[in-house]
């Protein structure tokens, strides 16, 4: 559905709903190309009407080749002519820059001419569209650059990983889709992007990198809400992972930085608990058996030695059954 919405802002046109006899239709998968009465070629036959648009573009007339490339298409839709001009229509709109638009018109080729064109082709054009859109700078003004905006590419990517699962530079793709949706922010779906490289390909260069974009994101995650146990406990698993996985790698430093602070803050949550029942709601059954899950968790932490006395401070109490001071 991401490619039909990118075909629907590409195509600059639509069906006026207020016009007599027009409805408005939701199109549900690709659409096939058909004859029409506002693309009609100017030549009477499919091979005569590719070496007129090979004319028109050789002489630098694209917008010209292109409409009579796409009039080829939509007159004679299952020749073999009808490939080659898809093909070429397609690598005009990628020349002019219309990358949206051209990814849609290679995607064509693929959904509708399976087995009649270089599909390693298709692929490398459809890569090097979406790393386009990926680094392209949008919306410059005079003097101001722009800025960039990498979530365009998403859908493009995904679109790729959808062609080819096993395509030689499939772990590139699915690495795309990981980094994008961490610059957005989307940490969870990163996460599950990174973690689908690795299972995929876990003998590629960039599992290893993948592993740490997941880790990192994890880490993020869990700094959104630093009260959240399980989140905490969700990327000290994925550091010390890590670290065990990849003990040469140079992002071991910062990891293990990482996961010395989030210890530090889940050994400051636990006790901050253990106390709560303690001193705050004086309950001192509930504080004994956190401070016991406290030192089975944590034996070796700062607070361990002074936590252990309070305990048989309170087991006493409980015993001689006192009020807790």
């Amino acid at each position: 559905m991401a490619i039909v919405t990118l075909l629907a802002a590409a195509s600059g046109w639509a069906q006026d709903p207020a016009l007599e006899g027009f409805n408005v239709v939701e199109p549900d998968g690709p659409q096939r190309k058909h004859a029409g009465f506002w693309r009609r070629p100017e030549r009477a036959t499919p091979a005569e009407q590719l070496v007129h648009a090979q004319e028109l573009e050789a002489k630098g007339r694209l917008r010209k080749a292109g409409r009579q490339y796409r009039a080829l298409v939509h007159e004679w839709h299952d020749t073999p002519e009808a490939v080659k001009a898809q093909h070429a229509y397609a690598g005009l709109l990628e020349t002019r820059g219309k990358y949206d638009a051209a990814f849609i018109e290679f995607q064509y080729l693929v959904d509708f001419y399976s087995g009649r064109f270089d599909y390693a082709d298709v692929l490398d054009h459809q890569f090097r569209i979406a790393n386009q859109v990926m680094t392209r700078r949008y919306g410059g003004l005079l003097f101001l650059p722009g800025f960039e905006s990498p979530e365009r590419a998403l859908p493009l990517f995904e679109q790729i990983a959808e062609n080819a699962p096993t395509w030689e530079r499939g772990p590139e793709v699915q690495f795309y889709i990981g980094w994008i949706l961490e610059e957005d922010k989307q940490y969870q779906e990163a996460v599950r992007a990174y973690d689908k490289l690795r299972q995929r390909w876990p003998r590629s260069e960039l599992a290893v990198t993948a592993a740490f974009g997941g880790t990192r994101c994890l880490v993020r995650v869990a700094d959104k809400s630093p009260r959240d146990e399980v989140g905490c406990q969700r990327a000290l698993e994925a550091l010390a992972g890590f670290i065990r996985d990849y003990p040469d790698d140079p992002h071991v430093e910062p990891t293990t930085i990482e996961r010395d602070r989030l210890t530090d803050r889940l050994v400051t949550m636990h006790y901050e608990r253990a106390a709560y029942y303690d001193h705050i709601a004086k309950k001192p059954e509930s504080a004994l058996i956190a401070y016991a899950d406290f030192l089975r968790r944590f034996p070796y932490a700062d607070q361990a030695e002074g936590v252990s006395a309070r305990v048989r401070e309170l087991e006493a109490l409980v015993d001689s059954g006192g009020e807790p001071q």
